[in-house]
């Protein structure tokens, strides 16, 4: 093997090249849990367990439900849902980005609700784009991303309306949308672009006034972006 001859001593060129590689190699990005709500309170409040302050207001939402894992939420009548404040932490731009959640519901949406909004930000109108995650009147969940140059979505392939938990995530993988339903992914790709929309968000409701109103159980929402 040649080698590279310096002041008093030689290197090999092959680990020479290995270590300018180390050095110059750039560390892959780590997604950051920005906010998980464990929804195991008893007040009017929804308490953020990552620090970040992301606390959620109740709006006649029933506490101390039967969850997964000890306590969850319960929606129903309406309006029944959580609003947190806007936050940069909910922009996913046009990185990674994912919603994760728990439902347990024991029928499909009604004809006069239309479709159950489990967590959204943003309408179709929003400029700067939106994202949600929703049940269908079949009982499918939805996954729906809308930024600046374009809108993908991914609908399961299960009626989860059979009063049982279901884990359920949407999230933006680069430029595909996955939809995970208790482990069984799907996907579709397409342009997307950059979401950078302001606003609350909303949990079990499509807005104050209740529209797409989500009848169930809920429990441990959490957004990971990165």
């Amino acid at each position: 093997m040649r080698a590279l001859r310096t002041t008093g001593r030689s290197i090999p060129l092959l680990g020479l090249a290995f270590g300018l590689l180390i050095a110059t190699a750039s560390p892959a990005s780590a997604a950051t849990l920005v906010a998980r709500w464990n929804m195991d309170g008893t007040g009017s409040t929804m308490g953020d367990s990552t620090g970040r302050g992301h606390t959620g207001a109740l709006h006649h939402v029933a506490v101390r439900q039967p969850g997964v894992s000890g306590s969850g939420y319960g929606f129903s009548g309406k309006p029944s849902y959580v609003t947190v404040p806007s936050s940069g932490d909910f922009s996913p731009g046009s990185g990674n980005f994912k919603v994760t959640l728990a439902v347990r519901f024991p029928s499909v949406p009604s004809s006069s609700v239309a479709d159950f909004d489990l967590l959204r930000r943003g309408l179709s109108s929003t400029a700067g784009g939106s994202y949600k995650l929703e049940i269908l009147r079949s009982g499918r969940a939805f996954c729906d991303y809308r930024g600046s140059s374009g809108e993908v979505t991914v609908t399961g392939s299960q009626n989860l309306a059979n009063n049982k938990w279901h884990t359920i995530s949407c999230a933006r993988v680069g430029n595909s949308v996955v939809l995970t339903v208790d482990g069984t992914s799907a996907s579709r790709s397409g342009s997307i672009g950059s979401i950078t929309g302001s606003g609350t968000l909303y949990i079990g409701a499509k807005d104050s006034s209740g529209n797409d109103q989500y009848s169930g159980l809920m429990d441990t929402v959490s957004i990971t972006k990165g």
